[in-house]
């Protein structure tokens, strides 16, 4: 929601600008844990404050804390448009999971034969917009050195110019 974006977004920046301060690290001051707790439950007061888990007990009197509610409390007054929008998540066609699973091996087999991590190569979000886009899909994993390493072979896939097969048990890239 907009509402627990702005406190997530207020809280994330005060815990920042503590860690700084203090020259501690970001955890110490508050995990995230209790940042996405705090903008679920968004409490305005030490009361409401200490009754969050994440939290721990009698931290709500601190004056760390009251500046922490400082921070909540600007975010929950700020006007509906003021409100961080949502970036709108990526909806794939339907259809196009059975596609991005076999993208999904495709790339396991890449990554293995290359010795590099999968998601170097390319993320969920990328497998997605390949399997519904095809050669419009804007993404990492089409471009530069991935494009290279991986993302010809993925559209050859999605183009049905080469497929996987099961072969003396072991997963092949064949052509068509």
């Amino acid at each position: 929601k907009p509402q627990e974006l702005a406190i997530v977004q207020a809280v994330a920046a005060w815990r920042e600008r503590e860690a700084r301060e203090r020259d501690v690290p970001r955890g110490r001051v508050l995990k995230d844990d209790a940042i996405y707790e705090i903008a679920q439950q968004a409490p305005r007061d030490a009361t409401a404050l200490g009754r969050l888990r994440t939290t721990p007990k009698g931290w709500e009197r601190s004056a760390t804390a009251t500046a922490l509610l400082s921070a909540v409390n600007t975010a929950l007054s700020l006007p509906k448009e003021a409100m961080p929008k949502l970036p709108k998540t990526f909806q794939p066609p339907e259809g196009s999971s059975a596609a991005a699973e076999l993208l999904k091996v495709l790339l396991r087999i890449v990554a293995e034969k290359e010795g590099v991590a999968s998601k170097v190569l390319a993320s969920s979000d990328d497998i997605d917009r390949i399997a519904a886009e095809g050669d419009a899909a804007d993404v990492p994993a089409l471009q530069g050195w991935r494009r290279a390493v991986f993302g010809e072979q993925a559209l050859r896939l999605v183009r049905g110019e080469i497929g996987i097969k099961f072969n003396k048990r072991r997963i092949a890239v064949f052509d068509l």
